[in-house]
Formats: structure tokens, sequence, C-alpha cells
């Protein structure tokens, strides 16, 4: 829905000991057309896939990313967030987003 914000992924990191670790460094690598994003640290989650595949289930506390369609925007709209961990490990994602009227 143009002009709110919706949640649409947690990035967050778990030790081998499914423990969170420190809040991600995020960059937009591929900016969306017809909405604008942002970050909101400190949200929690319920891992549904790890790099390791272990901890799946568990809780963890991570990184929003909200994205708000401008407002006459409709259709679908793409971008891209990578993260990387303090470790140096990084996860590109790409999102999808159909913008509801």
């Amino acid at each position: 829905m143009p002009g709110r914000a919706a949640r649409v992924f947690i990035f967050a990191g778990v030790d081998a000991n499914c423990v969170s670790l420190p809040a991600p460094e995020l960059n937009v690598t591929r900016q969306p057309a017809k909405g604008d994003l942002s970050f909101r640290p400190g949200q929690e989650t319920k891992l549904a896939a790890t790099a390791s595949g272990t901890c799946i289930g568990a809780k963890a506390t991570g990184t929003g990313v909200y994205y708000t369609a401008r407002t006459g925007s409709s259709g679908v709209d793409n971008f891209s967030v990578t993260a990387r961990l303090a470790s140096g490990e990084t996860m590109t994602r790409d999102f999808k987003v159909e913008i509801a009227q």
C-alpha cells in the first residue's frame, strides 16, 4: 500500500549454538524503482533457514527491511540487499514486492 511501510524481511545471524550475533551491516545493492527502503534494528524473528542448515526455528534478533511504495505507485517493484556479518560472511537477497492498493 503506497505510503505505508511494510516489513519484507529480517536479516539476522546466529552462532553455532543458535545465539544471535551482532546485527549485520546492510547495504542496498539494487534500489527499488517505485519505493523507498528503511532498516530497523532490534527486530525479533524465528529462523526459517540458516547458512549451515542448523538452528531452524530458533529465535534471533536482527535488522528488519521495510519497503514503502511511493504515492501513485502500482504493480511490482524489485530490489536487492546485501548483509555482512562482523565475521565477513555475506548474503545477498533479491526481493520482489507487489504493491497493494
